[in-house]
């Protein structure tokens, strides 16, 4: 079963997300109570929907989060965090029933086993019927699930239907192999502790083979050291894909020599179709995640670096751009005196030529490596040394300007008189806080603080047709520009004047 975990005053606690869901808030009538004066009443709700599990906002003052992006309602994915209020609730993705891994209950008697192979079918000991009825059968319709939820209750059912056992096991591993996660269980009593054995398990996992056995379950509070009646058959498979050990199919019945040698062979076939089932359900999952992303971030990044982005959240399911402080260069510029043409040239006219200069000016941006903040009307703000991080960002920055007034000459040159217009530049660099805002549907990525609000000062400064910067920009140019002082200026909002530079070009 799904759950939500968090920790409350030291004590780490888990939550199951049963039919009727979860109710979240401050007060004592929730199955989640979190008292903090940032916590609603009734806060939010995490409900099944289907295969999905969705956490949904009850009006809450605050907000409720999804690592770290205000969302009204959405989907979970494993590991995903929920942020109420100051606490933080982790996703995890778990069968219903609960698992024990234990040697107390269960000692081997006698077992056999063969060897898996990563990355390849193994050599079956079956006829042909079995390879042409059940094996074919199982991989026509395992190969047409791309769904990891589906996929795994699926190969539990073909399992079962192939090798009936009173109990079966899908668990998967986490942290790199040293967590085994029970995903799919079916079990006469699943509301009930469950118990194989951890001997069986690792061995499997550790030696990857298929391991066939007898077990005695042991009452130790008796005189009789093995009880026979309690004997169980156990029967348990590697998931063994082309990367290592992903999980296990674990099966037992009551009674002595339950599982045939055909059994065996069977259930690691199908082990092996699952597998490869599993790695493709979940490189399916990360491409279509990646693809997401990339069409967000393609609005503000540069295709290299949106694609380089959405890679590196779809792998590891970090957020790279969650607010932080840092030091970046802020570009801002705008048309001067565009309220003037908008009451002079027809709408159309105006709105192909704004989109022409937008779009040269976007290109010059992404060249230099630089974030596309926005665009405020006729302005553009753009910023460099952020969500990646260059030491050159300075430069970048007076690079992208200068070269976007060469851009704007070369349109000018090609527009007819009457359509002319001079365009102004900004740049400041210092430190901001910079990261994603916005809800998860719908994210922008920007900067803020005093360094931004200077760069946009700056620009309303400049001289027509030229770049204006501050101090702390220049002094990371080096002797490869030209600059000229302007002079101490008075800024908007600045309560002491700001030393000003105009830049004349690169050497």
């Amino acid at each position: 079963m799904a759950r939500l975990i968090t920790t409350l005053d030291g004590q780490t606690l888990s939550y199951p997300i049963g039919a009727n869901g979860l109710q979240i808030g401050r007060s004592r009538q929730n199955d989640i109570v979190l008292n903090h004066p940032h916590v609603s009443r009734n806060h939010a709700v995490v409900e099944l929907k289907g295969r999905d599990v969705v956490v949904r906002d009850m009006g809450s003052s605050n907000g409720t989060f999804v690592n770290g992006l205000r969302v009204k309602e959405a989907s979970l994915r494993a590991r995903d965090l929920v942020g109420v209020g100051p606490f933080e609730l982790k996703f995890d993705e778990r069968a219903a029933a609960s698992v024990i891994l234990s040697d107390e209950e269960l000692v081997p008697l006698r077992s056999d086993s063969r060897s898996v192979s990563s990355g390849r079918l193994p050599d079956l000991n079956l006829d042909a019927q079995d390879i042409l009825q059940n094996f074919y059968e199982v991989s026509t319709r395992l190969n047409m699930i791309l769904d990891l939820r589906e996929l795994l209750d699926t190969i539990m059912d073909e399992v079962l239907r192939l090798v009936p056992a009173e109990r079966g096991f899908l668990l998967m591993t986490r942290q790199d192999g040293q967590e085994l996660v029970p995903m799919v269980v079916h079990a006469p009593h699943e509301d009930q502790a469950l118990t194989i054995s951890s001997t069986i398990a690792r061995r499997v996992l550790r030696e990857g083979v298929a391991l066939m056995t007898s077990d005695a379950r042991v009452d130790f509070g008796s005189q009789q050291s093995i009880i026979s009646q309690n004997i169980r058959s156990v029967l348990c498979v590697p998931l063994v894909g082309r990367e290592g050990v992903l999980g296990l199919v674990h099966l037992d019945s009551p009674g002595f020599e339950r599982f045939s040698i055909r059994d065996r062979e069977l259930l690691t076939a199908v082990a092996y179709q699952a597998a490869l089932g599993i790695e493709r359900a979940r490189l399916n999952d990360q491409v279509r995640t990646e693809e997401t992303l990339r069409h967000q971030f393609a609005r503000f990044l540069s295709p290299d670096v949106a694609r380089a982005v959405a890679q590196q959240i779809a792998e590891t399911g970090d957020l790279p751009m969650k607010p932080v402080e840092q030091e970046a260069s802020v570009l801002f510029s705008d048309i001067q005196g565009f309220t003037t043409m908008t009451e002079t040239l027809p709408p159309l006219e105006l709105q192909n030529l704004l989109n022409e200069y937008l779009s040269v000016m976007t290109d010059v941006i992404f060249e230099n490596g630089g974030t596309l903040d926005k665009f405020i009307g006729d302005g553009i703000m753009a910023v460099f040394g952020a969500p990646v991080f260059y030491e050159n960002h300075a430069q970048r920055a007076i690079d992208t300007a200068l070269g976007m007034l060469v851009q704007h000459q070369r349109l000018m040159a090609k527009t007819d008189p009457e359509k002319h217009f001079k365009i102004r530049i900004g740049v400041n660099t210092g430190r901001v806080i910079a990261g994603l805002v916005g809800t998860r549907d719908r994210l922008e990525y920007t900067v803020h603080g005093d360094t931004v609000n200077t760069a946009s000062r700056l620009e309303g400064k400049a001289e027509p047709n030229s770049v204006y910067t501050g101090e702390a920009t220049v002094a990371q140019l080096g002797d490869d520009y030209t600059v000229q002082e302007v002079g101490p200026l008075q800024l908007k909002g600045k309560a002491q004047t700001v030393r000003a530079y105009r830049v004349l070009g690169k050497k």
